[in-house]
């Protein structure tokens, strides 16, 4: 029999995990309490999605955020994980429409529905928070081309380099076209290949990631393409290749300029022929596949380097997205600063309500060379410090603090000069403080005195 105590922890240790579990899902969660139609609980990509704090959320009826709630949630009674559209209505009142998984949760004290809000329709362009793509980062009096479903953390922005890569998305997505995603470290590049699958006619087939760079020599051919069982040491089953998963939607090539030479070739027919055959099976295989490759390297300098296909090159390259570093878009700190500045308060459960004038003026001055990801990682480390309702200068890392001027008076540089003489003299007389002295015509009494001042011990 468990102790009252015993129970207590478990429930903590249980509440604990399945928060965990919230939180670490691309989509927005919601737990809605059957009885009273009350939000028991959500997620911060739901909180984000919708402008509320996760605390407003918790003091809401269900139905003011899902305005036909009491029917979906009868529709769902005793079937299995429903999918079904409906409208959001968020905290500024302009409603979205989405795509809704309601299950409900059986064997609890109290029933309990959990609401799953994914892919948000097409027409609907407004930026909202992780999933979103900024308000306003393209007209091309085409809304329906702005993908809006998208992973941590989302295109946004409103300067003149996003709305173009936001113009480029919108007009590749719905081709058959490979494309290839360029740029630094940290900017997004997943991001935006995902939203070029979402968008595009593929968007409900499946979607296959591969981090080329963790691929050696020996496991490419197999992980790509597959292998039958029997066709070397270890393989004990058949398995399908990603490329065999992915048939029918799209294959995201991340790192693409790390694959070995006898790789590319491999990748080459693929991309051309649309067949492969897996490791140990003669078989040829068919795959209508879209492939997206990413890459922060200069693959015209891997070619003349010898180290990338050419022919791959200009087959990959068929539609080319570049990605601008944060310090080409530096009137979207701001949007992106008060972005994950909602999130990690909401997440870290913090009542800050934003920036002070100074350390937002410390933040738009820093260069940022890790881009949106060192940006993202330097306010969550802010927001965990901050006490106060406003993040300031001192929850900021040192990283942001310009440095001082080198001191460059004549004073500071005969000091420096000084020491070093003095330094040379015990290195000439190893270390032998009397020669030293005598060596540079001092007294060994006021020796001592500058071997203090320059802190030589």
């Amino acid at each position: 029999m468990k102790s009252a105590a015993s129970e207590a922890t478990a429930s903590v240790n249980d509440h604990g995990i399945f928060k965990a579990l919230m939180e670490n899902v691309s989509e927005a969660v919601f737990v809605i309490e059957l009885d009273a139609l009350r939000v028991l609980d959500a997620n911060r990509i739901a909180a984000a999605l919708l402008g509320y704090s996760t605390e407003e959320m918790l003091a809401l009826k269900a139905d003011r955020i899902f305005p036909d709630c009491a029917n979906l949630l009868r529709d769902a009674a005793g079937v299995e994980a429903p999918v079904t559209e409906t409208r959001l209505t968020p905290k500024d009142g302009q409603a979205i429409t989405c795509a809704l998984t309601v299950r409900q949760i059986e064997h609890l004290p109290r029933p309990l529905a959990l609401l799953i809000v994914r892919e948000p329709a097409r027409d609907a362009c407004l930026s909202r928070g992780r999933q979103s793509v900024a308000e306003g980062a393209i007209d091309t009096g085409r809304e329906d081309l702005i993908e809006t479903n998208l992973n941590f953390p989302s295109i946004i922005g409103q300067s003149r380099q996003i709305r173009e890569v936001c113009r480029l998305i919108g007009l590749v997505a719905q081709t058959e076209a490979t494309v290839l995603i360029q740029g630094e470290s940290g900017t997004g590049k997943e991001l935006v290949a995902q939203a070029v699958h979402f968008h595009s006619r593929r968007s409900a087939r499946p979607l296959i990631k591969v981090n080329c760079a963790a691929l050696t020599e020996t496991l490419l051919e197999s992980e790509l393409f597959g292998h039958k069982k029997g066709a070397f040491t270890g393989a004990i089953q058949d398995r399908k290749g990603r490329f065999k998963l992915a048939d029918g939607g799209t294959i995201i090539l991340d790192e693409i300029d790390s694959l070995s030479l006898p790789g590319q070739a491999k990748l080459l027919r693929v991309l051309q022929e649309k067949e492969f055959e897996p490791v140990g099976d003669s078989t040829t295989m068919r795959v209508d596949v879209r492939v997206v490759a990413i890459t922060n390297a200069d693959l015209t300098k891997s070619i003349n380097e010898g180290r990338f296909r050419e022919d791959l090159y200009y087959r990959l390259n068929a539609f080319p997205i570049r990605l601008p570093p944060l310090r080409e878009r530096r009137e979207d700190l701001p949007l992106l600063v008060r972005h994950f500045l909602q999130c990690y308060s909401t997440s870290l459960r913090k009542q800050i309500v934003d920036f002070d004038l100074d350390a937002l003026s410390l933040i738009m001055d820093y260069a940022w060379p890790g881009n949106v990801r060192e940006l993202e990682n330097t306010v969550e480390y802010a927001v965990i410090l901050e006490t106060e309702r406003r993040l300031g200068v001192g929850s900021l890392p040192d990283k942001l603090r310009p440095k001082a001027e080198p001191d460059r008076s004549l004073k500071r540089r005969l000091e420096i000069a000084e020491r070093q003489i003095i330094l040379d003299a015990l290195l000439a007389t190893k270390g032998v403080k009397t020669r030293a002295a005598t060596m540079l015509g001092i007294d060994r009494r006021n020796f001592s005195y500058f071997l203090n001042k320059h802190g030589i011990v």
